[in-house]
């Protein structure tokens, strides 16, 4: 969270496919009463395409780059719930951006949680090879650990989830 704002404007929940962040995100917005955004969800809505199709038809770079510009247009949102991408978070500028007057929360879930949450149907880009979903995840939690709270969702239930983050954006702020 910026040094300078003792109530962050944002709470932004990272991590990995399956960590929970698309269900844990409307959880915690209704206990804070915020507003809620999927950025994969934003991303769908402004290409027309879901991100399956949009990483074989526009490649992985394009779709970070869609991830950035929609990090960029969340700055001037208030009271705000984001689950940001599984990957958003290990670029260094889209994570300038998603830091930006805002607590972020790692929902860290272990690889044997992400397995057995994340079928391999298609639906999501990289989970139809659990080899580099295991070398992804390795990859991406140095990145992940930037985060400035860290809640874990493995064996977890997500309405205490919820309950955790907002035990910890309270601990952050005051």
């Amino acid at each position: 969270m910026a040094e300078s704002q003792a109530t962050p404007e944002r709470v932004v929940l990272v991590g990995f496919m399956g960590a929970g962040k698309t269900t844990v995100g409307p959880l915690l917005a209704a206990r804070l009463g915020w507003d809620f955004v999927d950025m994969d969800v934003r991303i769908e809505e402004r290409l027309g395409m879901d991100v399956p199709t949009c990483f074989r038809t526009l490649g992985e770079e394009a779709f970070r780059a869609e991830e950035q510009t929609v990090a960029r247009e969340l700055l001037d949102r208030r009271n705000l719930v984001v689950a940001a991408g599984g990957g958003a978070f290990t670029r260094p500028e889209t994570r300038t951006l998603l830091r930006r007057n805002a607590v972020t929360v790692w929902l860290r879930a272990d690889l044997a949680t992400v397995l057995l949450r994340v079928p391999a149907d298609g639906r999501r880009p990289l989970a139809g090879n659990r080899d580099i979903m295991s070398s992804r995840l390795a990859e991406r939690e140095a990145a992940y650990r930037e985060a400035d709270v860290t809640v874990e969702t493995s064996d977890v239930g997500p309405d205490a989830v919820a309950e955790r983050v907002v035990l910890a954006v309270r601990q952050r702020v005051e």
